[in-house]
């Protein structure tokens, strides 16, 4: 009924209202006799199907200990018993999973459910955990650090909610192959990206956007441009250009910015902002001529800084009885 709430399941047979978890509904289905009214309505294949799958679990205890049986040698079905380490949360202790897993969890629950736990105190369980917590992100940072990836990747959101899912998953979880990771995962992460920017897009055509230049350069001593999209709902990164045999030539410079605001849609414009250079000026002048309600900017912060730089380069620092005066 609830996916943050797995103590209530409704039958889809007979509609009747489970209490208990999973593993009453699944005694439900198959009819084992003890904890619940069994179904009169489930399908036989499915009930044999389920009953196969029920002993599968309670005979792995020779692939995971803590699964265990009461007698191994009956068959009768209303005998086939299941002792976990953690009763009813013997679902989450490890072994095999069946077709009712998928239903007992799914990513977005898992890391809702972080968030809802996130101030609650650490429990008796988690406490004696220590140590295998301890060896688990020993296995993280040794991987972190093998790979060479920056200490501030460990802050980023998506790497906790990424601990979290595979936390949800449990064990004998295979990894993505490179194949994978780089060819179908990447594709949807690109579709996912999309309709995260669909609102930005959206807003942006309801209450007009700034383009926004940016630039810089490497140690190669390339001139990298970067064009953002400032709306009321943020800032969305647009391209990269290397503007290394222009970046001095305003009307090169022009025809790039007119080309971006042509592509993107001049309605939605209100004005761009760039550089306090002499180039990009003629780049603003060249603007406000061809598109009349586009208003050209100067970056603050880089006026700031020649500010700054006008101000150290007039600094003298003399030094009187072990005192610097500028």
């Amino acid at each position: 009924m609830d996916e943050s709430n797995l103590n209530t399941i409704i039958c889809n047979y007979c509609g009747k209202f489970i209490k208990g978890g999973v593993t009453r509904a699944k005694e439900h289905l198959i009819a084992k006799k003890g904890n619940v009214v069994a179904c009169t309505k489930t399908l036989k294949n499915v009930r044999q199907e389920l009953w196969k799958l029920y002993k599968e679990k309670a005979y792995s205890s020779s692939v995971n200990p803590r699964y265990t049986t009461t007698n191994d040698n009956h068959e009768s079905e209303d005998e086939v018993e299941i002792f976990t380490a953690n009763n009813d949360k013997g679902r989450n202790s490890g072994g095999r999973k069946g077709l009712m897993d998928m239903f007992c969890r799914n990513p977005t629950t898992a890391i809702e459910k972080r968030k809802k736990e996130k101030i609650r105190q650490a429990n008796i369980k988690e406490a004696c955990d220590k140590n295998l917590k301890a060896s688990v992100h020993q296995y993280i940072a040794r991987f972190w650090y093998q790979a060479g990836l920056s200490f501030n990747f460990m802050k980023l959101k998506s790497f906790q909610d990424m601990t979290d899912v595979i936390g949800a998953y449990g064990p004998n979880l295979p990894a993505p192959s490179y194949h994978e990771t780089k060819v179908s995962l990447l594709n949807k992460e690109v579709e996912y990206t999309e309709k995260l920017l669909q609102d930005h897009k959206l807003q942006r055509s309801k209450h007009g956007c700034s383009i926004m230049s940016d630039a810089w350069t490497d140690r190669k001593q390339r001139c990298l441009i970067n064009f953002l999209v400032s709306s009321p709902v943020g800032i969305m990164f647009v391209k990269s250009i290397d503007g290394s045999n222009f970046v001095k030539t305003g009307e090169k410079l022009f025809e790039m910015l007119d080309c971006l605001v042509e592509e993107i849609g001049e309605e939605n414009f209100v004005q761009v902002i760039a550089d306090n250079r002499s180039n990009y000026v003629l780049v603003g002048k060249l603007l406000e001529k061809k598109r009349s309600h586009l208003y050209w900017t100067p970056c603050a912060a880089h006026c700031i800084d020649l500010m700054l730089e006008d101000n150290g380069s007039n600094c003298v620092c003399v030094k009187n009885d072990n005192t610097f005066i500028l």
